[in-house]
């Protein structure tokens, strides 16, 4: 699978992004054609901002609120 990996260069220090094979662990600076080695990612988390839960279980839970209240009211005007 191809996917986008941050590369830095040995030689120059230059940091480049690059599209390659997820195994792949050395490339080719594109400034000074030098080898480059692959760099370890932080892993992307998005946290809501006000519970600070992941956005999906934030979502999850709003969902399941409104069919509650729906349910509710559904009961109340029967």
């Amino acid at each position: 699978m191809i996917r986008v990996f941050d590369f830095e260069c040995s030689s120059c220090g230059y940091i480049d992004e690059v599209f390659v094979n997820s195994d792949k662990r050395i490339s080719h600076c594109s400034k000074c054609s030098q080898q480059s080695h692959r760099l370890l990612a932080a892993p992307i988390n998005k946290l809501e901002p006000h519970s600070g839960d992941f956005a999906g279980s934030t979502m999850k839970w709003a969902r399941q609120r409104q069919k509650q209240i729906e349910t509710e009211r559904k009961r109340e005007s029967s």
